[in-house]
């Protein structure tokens, strides 16, 4: 029979070197899980590689933008031409018509025959601008003076009233849609100083 503190040392023995080659294969384990640090130089590549790619979108935005920019203007410009053409169409038939009031009026026809022909040519040629949007300043003498459409051109002191009021109308105004291309140029009655005053 074996001496029984020998053999207890053996299975000690025994225990440490299992549990001392299980902490060794740990230890390659967790070497082998956790990565590589990177170099300095691998990490300024990555840096250096995604700034380029960043360049190259921001360049490659930037050239489709100039070309949906250059694009855009070139339709805008067509749009403007192909109105431009339309108006022009319509009013050659105008210009058609004072051609033939010229050529009526060199010819054997009344007076009032050519201002007939020339007041009609004259409402066709309303009539077109009124359908691209143009509208005449509503304006008749005795209405009240408003700067924001009226242009005095000239000014004559009146004794009645206790507004500005138009007295005569040289040239119409016209709105093209909703802004004032051209305010009406009148003739103002421009209240005395102490009109209504004495109205109690």
């Amino acid at each position: 029979m074996g001496d029984p503190r020998r053999a207890g040392k053996q299975a000690k023995d025994r225990r440490r070197e299992r549990v001392s080659r299980n902490s060794d294969k740990d230890v390659e384990s967790a070497k082998t899980d956790v990565p590589e640090e990177e170099t300095p130089v691998s990490s300024l590549e990555a840096v250096e590689k995604e700034r380029d790619d960043l360049l190259d979108r921001f360049q490659r935005l930037a050239a489709e933008f100039d070309n949906y920019r250059k694009r855009q203007a070139r339709d805008f410009g067509r749009l403007i031409e192909q109105g431009r053409r339309k108006i022009i169409e319509e009013l050659l038939t105008v210009l058609d018509n004072f051609d033939r009031a010229r050529t009526v009026a060199q010819g054997d026809h009344s007076d009032k025959e050519v201002v007939d022909g020339i007041m009609q040519t004259s409402e066709q040629l309303q009539t077109i601008l009124e359908k691209e949007g143009l509208e005449t300043v509503a304006i008749e003498p005795g209405d009240i003076f408003d700067p924001n459409i009226h242009e005095a051109m000239v000014a004559e002191a009146i004794d009645y009233g206790d507004v500005d009021v138009v007295l005569e109308v040289f040239q119409k105004g016209y709105y093209f849609g909703q802004d004032l291309l051209r305010p009406a140029r009148v003739k103002v009655g421009k209240v005395s100083p102490g009109n209504g005053d004495d109205a109690s």
